[in-house]
């Protein structure tokens, strides 16, 4: 108990700093150095200074408590004090959302962030209304990581999913683990409740959403040709970022319910 108690001590302290993050490669034994636009936020935006305390994380579920020894408007540099390295998540959801428009996608991520999606994996349909490629792919790419980071800064978790770049349906779909459970919410008859399928025993399931104006028939089809269960999500047309967000939220809470490869 006493552990327990030190360890949830840490952690509400944690929850009372400033939060930056640094990629896990760039993390030291004793102290963390970061540029760019997080160096930029804690020193222009929240002016921190020399001996304030901050959070640091790499998304990878460990974080440290920092003292900054070191600061100017490029560069931050603050001696460990401490760190705490989360267990990874017993029950894995990995979304593969369909590309959407600008604004809703970005917003798709974010709130895919804070419900503990552990992989986002764009898929290109044929109503995807946005087609990207070569440099624009790139910029969107970096912004959309940005988005991320920026939504698990500020929900405090110490996960950042691991973002793929956009790939064609076709392809993806059989790159996917066979034995994983697979859903794919549809407005089709002949469809499941979430909460009608068993996830005991189980501790990945991927997530296929479809665009505006839904997925065609045939894709449907070869979805389910490559193992994709069709859920309902009840009686209503939701869009894309919503079907995206609810499907995320029933699946985090049904796999939570087991623990890691208990059958029932």
């Amino acid at each position: 108990m006493a552990t327990t108690g030190r360890v949830l001590g840490f952690i509400v302290t944690l929850m009372s700093l400033s939060r930056f993050y640094l990629a896990s490669a760039l993390w030291q034994p004793e102290n963390l150095v970061f540029s760019g636009d997080e160096a930029a936020h804690c020193s222009r935006v929240l002016r921190r200074q020399i001996g304030d305390r901050i959070e640091v994380f790499d998304g990878d579920g460990r974080v440290a408590a920092a003292k900054i020894t070191a600061l100017s408007k490029n560069s931050v540099q603050a001696d460990i004090e401490s760190i705490v390295q989360h267990e990874m998540r017993s029950a894995e959801v990995h979304l593969l959302p369909a590309m959407i428009k600008a604004e809703p996608f970005e917003w798709l991520l974010e709130k895919a962030t804070e419900l503990g999606a552990s992989s986002v994996r764009p898929v290109m349909t044929q109503r995807s209304v946005v087609q990207l490629s070569g440099d624009q792919l790139e910029k969107k790419w970096l912004k959309w990581q940005r988005h991320m980071i920026e939504s698990a800064k500020q929900c405090h978790t110490p996960w950042v999913p691991q973002l793929e770049r956009p790939a064609d349906l076709k392809s993806v779909l059989p790159s996917l683990p066979a034995d994983a459970i697979k859903v794919m919410p549809a407005l089709t008859e002949h469809t499941c409740g979430l909460h009608d399928l068993s996830f005991a025993g189980k501790n990945c399931v991927f997530a296929l959403i479809g665009p505006e104006g839904d997925f065609t028939s045939e894709e449907e089809a070869l979805a389910e040709k490559h193992g994709f269960q069709p859920v309902t999500l009840g009686p209503l047309i939701l869009r894309a970022e919503t079907a995206a967000i609810t499907t995320l939220a029933i699946l985090g809470h049904e796999m939570r319910r087991f623990p890691k490869n208990q059958e029932h």
